[in-house]
């Protein structure tokens, strides 16, 4: 457990947090229905959703003997002082009794359509710093992130999100699926082999196969790091991460429905809009029905921070710094980017108590250079139509500005072409 972390856990509130002066239901469930089924809260790692996660506690509103469930995607890109907060929050909701879930993006190896292949798949991680001496520990210094990367063989941009899709989204949908089971862990995904199965020519020619134009050289490389990867799930318990599990027992979760709970505030009209948008908060979506209380009581930052204010452990990153989340995320756009690359390229080489050393991880400049370098769409090389001398996708998408060029504003003072800030909707 981080060094932080685990003082955080160790110390008690100062005072019991007052109840926000809003006093009406906070979910406001849309049928009635719906208060009956599996409520899953999904916990950010940021202050917003902490300050849900902790009124719905403090306000009895969560169940275990229901089903409920707190979840936590974990990207590999996080700063240190994230995964310190998420312990944080994970010890002091032990008491209530909710079963607190990480989940991790990983791939297995198995035969797909007569051919050994990755597939996407999740595996559950406890609240400690992996290691050879704790296998179940998150990764942090981008590991799960760049199997992404390198199993998609692009890098994700504005308008392909799929570190958002592949890295939370999707993970915390079929944890789900697991969950409403029944089961008391999850299963062992892949082959039984003792080494990996896949041999590269043969994946290559079913790309070929497939009008792929990438050339075999960058094919085999962009892959080769997903191909390294544990070839394996491995069968997980929950009571093993998760001591306050207990069976549950929901007949109305049968069918897969279940209530989402997610922490956008009501000044964040833009990202509650477009998850309207997307047909989860009024429609149903695969048996998920959305509710957004933060946003239906009209909680705004201020409301926040002073909800943190009256806690004696908090976030330990600037309220305005930019850091949360994946720490250089390319949606956070070019402005806040440079205040945050400004306030880490002063830690890029200093060692973070219970971690380690930051360098080469996505605390650092240089991970995402390396990233977008390795994992970038080359159109040229691609022999792809090049349309008004588009030539390479990155993070930025077409003709925008790179992480190199971030570094490079540093030094040069040069205006930095990119996207307005664009944030991350869990």
């Amino acid at each position: 457990m981080p060094t932080r972390a685990i003082h955080n856990a160790g110390t008690a509130t100062k005072r019991r947090a007052r109840t926000p002066r809003r006093r009406r239901d906070p979910i406001g469930y849309r049928e009635s229905r719906h208060e009956n089924l599996p409520h899953v809260v999904k916990f950010s790692g940021g202050r917003s959703s902490g300050m849900l996660l902790f009124e719905l506690l403090e306000r009895g509103l969560l169940d275990s003997s229901r089903g409920d469930v707190i979840v936590f995607n974990n990207t590999s890109a996080e700063h240190p002082e994230t995964y310190c907060f998420v312990e944080a929050c994970r010890s002091r909701s032990q008491p209530y009794g909710i079963p607190f879930f990480a989940t991790e993006f990983q791939t297995y190896e198995d035969v797909h359509r007569g051919q050994w292949t990755r597939l996407p798949a999740y595996r559950l991680v406890n609240g400690m710093p992996r290691s050879a001496g704790n296998p179940d520990g998150f990764h942090w210094r981008g590991e799960a992130y760049e199997e992404l990367l390198s199993w998609s063989g692009y890098v994700p941009n504005q308008f392909r999100r799929t570190c958002t899709s592949r890295l939370k989204l999707e993970p915390t949908r079929r944890f789900i699926r697991d969950w409403l089971a029944g089961r008391p862990g999850i299963q062992r995904l892949g082959h039984h082999h003792p080494v990996p199965q896949i041999d590269p020519q043969a994946r290559f020619r079913i790309h070929r196969k497939h009008n792929g134009k990438m050339p075999e050289a960058v094919f085999l490389r962009r892959h080769a790091y997903c191909w390294s990867r544990p070839h394996v799930r491995p069968q997980q318990h929950y009571r093993d991460l998760c001591p306050e599990w207990r069976p549950f027992s929901n007949r109305r979760a049968d069918n897969g429905e279940y209530v989402t709970l997610i922490g956008l505030r009501g000044d964040e009209r833009r990202r509650v809009d477009r998850v309207r948008a997307r047909g989860g908060h009024d429609t149903e979506h695969d048996g998920e029905h959305v509710y957004m209380p933060l946003d239906r009581i009209g909680i705004g930052r201020d409301d926040v921070n002073a909800f943190w204010s009256r806690r004696d452990w908090d976030l330990n990153l600037p309220a305005d710094a930019g850091l949360s989340n994946c720490v250089y995320c390319f949606l956070k756009g070019g402005e806040n980017l440079q205040a945050v690359h400004r306030r880490m390229k002063h830690n890029a080489g200093a060692e973070w108590p219970g971690f380690g050393p930051l360098a080469g991880t996505p605390c650092d400049l240089g991970w995402w250079i390396r990233m977008e370098t390795e994992y970038v769409r080359d159109l040229a090389a691609e022999n792809c139509q090049v349309r008004s001398g588009v030539e390479r996708i990155g993070f930025f998408g077409a003709r925008k500005a790179s992480y190199a060029d971030l570094e490079q504003n540093r030094l040069t003072g040069a205006p930095l072409r990119m996207p307005p800030r664009c944030d991350c909707t869990e």
